[in-house]
């Protein structure tokens, strides 16, 4: 259970800031003008940011109002009734950790009164549109109320912080693994998510050929479903003006640009979460043993109703216990409990909000300073030439004396920590001699030139910082670290890089083999095709379909910390399977990889890993759809006079559920061209390329 229950976490936690809830309706005070461009997409301006959010919140659902509902369970804790068993897992965690309640408590208190006042403009825009398009599926969810987005921005450092991956590793712990040999070592608790990864690259006038600074914001999702970007403009007549990607939902861009500054968000795993081997009373199982004393456990009863079979519904109860460290696990190999960063955190709103309105590098610094967001790299870039990658962490301050990466003594009350590692002692990587920095899901102090890089020895080790490299950050390495100066077009050229490098694990993984000695003619040939392979998946390539069939079980095992399969064995398998379906082992790479939407189905370059990220699900006739990497990119650039140039394109469109719409499907083929659209940022622009207008509410 808990393993299928990754797909789940992944889903309804990631990045995920997700419906927006409250009990206003649609009020006639606010007001909001909602443009539409040649493309669909929304540039929303109000009075006020609230108004701005009011209409925000309408055009997200006016394009995309199923993904954002499917978000209601899991603010409300009701996944259960849509997802079953598995969907039950994260009401446990939800109700066990009372998020609600938090949230409920806190509200006034921790969030601004600017922020509070947003929250209430988006979800009165959210429930003006619900009241206009009742039926029998919305009037489930109306009206929404405004502690449903708070109470997702908290749930989302449930999965940042990855305790479900904690869960898993902790339920597969032997029983014979005891609390002392943990303290010797071994592999951390966070195991990769299953969203494969995302880039950001940032270059300042010394690495390019024309002296602009230029930023490209490429965040790999899934390309559907309630954690697909969706892009929109949102400005107002109190300084807000940003636009880029946010999901369904979100009142608030998360990967973009304003007037002055942009950038873009990739996953990290710092070590945020510790489990604590608890010491039970043999006499009584309600007590745990601290300092020196018998302990009760707190406990709370949570009833979690499930989705059994159809419109069969049942209510399990689960008691949830609790001690000073945290939630309880009761595993085969002992009782632990676990505590991780940002448990009352609920200020993410805010942060965002902050970021969203910075004019200043110092002014998005200090938004970042805030921590409410717990993890993320980011890759930033301004109009004043300035560039800088960010590890951004909430790892608390940890007793140097034990090993974190796995569970410590839970006796011992001076273990539990409360203090998150300040500011200044995260890596934060600034205007490096180089010229450029990038993020590819690698280690931080891997992100520029090798003379320039900040030193792992300089940060503490407690921080669990991962020392990972992907095939994409070996890309990013071979492609600047170098003399050569970059155009916009060299730049693009980079993003769109299909290419493996040697020094990767997945190509090291299939040259193993290149050794084996077969005798068999087919598989002599197999060998020589993967021998000839210039580790490109380009259109043409008639070695990709073989190699990245089996370079992908590499990845895959990678993704969720596990041994990766006999090379041979796999090896066997992709030839066995692409024979069949395509009568030959050598099919080009255009007649298997595929860009899917509605009766569309086009070639497309890339692959797992590259940084043209393309990761194909298996369809019945040998042929791969993809299903997530790339989704909104974003390129930009400011000259020396700050003025401000840019260029997106989505995967599909800004309909994103609407199939009768022109923009479902409108830019598709650019973008398995790997073309880019203008993003009619200015006004002139947009006055020039305005497809529709409207202002609402209406009278």
């Amino acid at each position: 259970m808990l393993q299928n229950s990754k797909y789940i976490f992944s889903i309804i936690f990631i990045f995920g800031f997700f419906l927006t809830l409250s009990a206003n309706e649609g009020s006639p005070q606010y007001s909001a003008t909602i443009t539409r461009d040649i493309y669909g997409v929304p540039h929303v301006h109000g009075e006020r940011d609230a108004d701005a959010a009011f209409g925000l919140a309408y055009a997200q659902a006016e394009d995309d109002i199923k993904n954002i509902l499917s978000t209601i369970d899991l603010a409300r804790a009701g996944s259960g009734l849509k997802n079953g068993r598995d969907g039950a897992i994260a009401d446990y965690l939800i109700k066990a950790l009372a998020i609600r309640e938090l949230v409920e408590d806190r509200y006034d208190e921790d969030l601004s009164k600017e922020v509070r006042d947003v929250i209430d403009g988006f979800v009165a825009g959210l429930n003006y549109w619900l009241s206009l398009n009742l039926d029998r599926e919305t009037k489930k969810y109306y009206p929404v109320n405004k502690i449903d987005l708070v109470s997702s921005f908290a749930i989302q450092n449930i999965f940042f912080a990855q305790i479900d991956n904690a869960i898993q590793e902790l339920m597969s712990m032997p029983k014979e693994v005891e609390s002392a040999e943990l303290d010797k070592g071994g592999e951390s608790l966070a195991v990769a998510n299953l969203v494969a990864g995302s880039n950001a690259f940032a270059l300042n006038s010394n690495k390019t050929s024309d002296g602009k600074t230029r930023l490209i914001i490429n965040s790999h999702q899934p390309l559907d479903g309630p954690v697909a970007w969706y892009e929109a403009h949102i400005s107002s007549d109190e300084g807000w003006n940003m636009m880029g990607g946010l999901f369904p939902g979100a009142p608030f861009i998360f990967v973009g640009f304003n007037e002055n500054l942009g950038w873009g968000m990739t996953v990290n795993q710092p070590d945020l979460t510790d489990s604590f081997k608890l010491k039970l009373n043999p006499e009584n199982e309600n007590q745990y043993f601290l300092d020196g004393n018998w302990e009760d456990f707190k406990t709370k009863e949570i009833k979690l109703p499930v989705k059994i079979f159809g419109p069969i519904r049942w209510t399990f109860t689960r008691e949830a216990k609790f001690t000073k460290h945290g939630l309880v696990l009761e595993t085969e190999s002992g009782s632990y409990a676990l505590k991780f960063a940002g448990m009352n955190e609920i200020r993410q709103a805010d942060q965002w909000f902050r970021m969203n309105k910075a004019k200043t590098k110092d002014e998005w610094l200090n938004a970042m300073k805030m921590r409410a967001i717990i993890s993320f790299n980011a890759v930033y870039a301004d109009n004043e030439d300035n560039i800088m990658l960010l590890h951004n962490t909430a790892g608390p301050i940890r007793n140097k004396n034990y090993d974190w990466s796995l569970p410590v003594d839970g006796t011992k009350s001076s273990l539990i920590w409360d203090q998150i590692t300040p500011f200044e002692e995260i890596p934060l990587l600034v205007n490096p001699n180089s010229g450029w920095v990038a993020s590819a899901n690698q280690d931080p102090f891997r992100a520029s030139a090798i003379t320039d890089n900040l030193k792992r020895s300089d940060y503490a080790k407690t921080l669990g910082i991962e020392t990972k490299m992907t095939n994409r950050a070996y890309r990013v390495i071979e492609i600047f670290d170098n003399d050569k100066k970059f155009s916009e077009g060299d730049l693009l050229a980079a993003k769109f890089d299909n290419a493996y490098s040697r020094e990767s694990r997945s190509i090291k993984y299939l040259y193993e083999v290149l050794e084996e000695d077969f005798n068999d003619k087919k598989l002599l040939d197999a060998q020589e095709l993967l021998r000839g392979w210039d580790l490109k998946t380009d259109y043409d390539n008639r070695a990709a379909p073989l190699g990245v069939c089996v370079l992908s079980e590499e990845w895959r095992s990678f993704m969720n910390r596990i041994e990766a399969p006999n090379s041979e064995g796999i090896f066997l398998d992709c030839i066995k399977k692409i024979e069949s379906a395509f009568g030959r082992i050598d099919p080009m790479w255009s007649e298997v990889n595929f860009l899917v939407r509605g009766d569309l189905a086009l070639p497309i370059q890339g692959g797992p890993d590259t940084l043209r990220a393309i990761y194909g699900r298996l369809q019945d006739d040998g042929t791969l759809k993809a299903v997530a990497g790339d989704g909104l990119v974003v390129a930009l650039s400011w000259d020396s006079s700050g003025k401000q140039e840019s260029k997106s394109i989505h995967q599909y469109g800004s309909a994103t559920q609407d199939t009768k719409s022109p923009h479902y499907d409108d830019q598709v083929k650019m973008f398995a061209e790997e073309k880019m659209k203008p993003t009619f940022f200015d006004k002139t622009e947009l006055k020039n390329n305005t497809k529709s207008k409207i202002t609402i509410p209406f009278k």
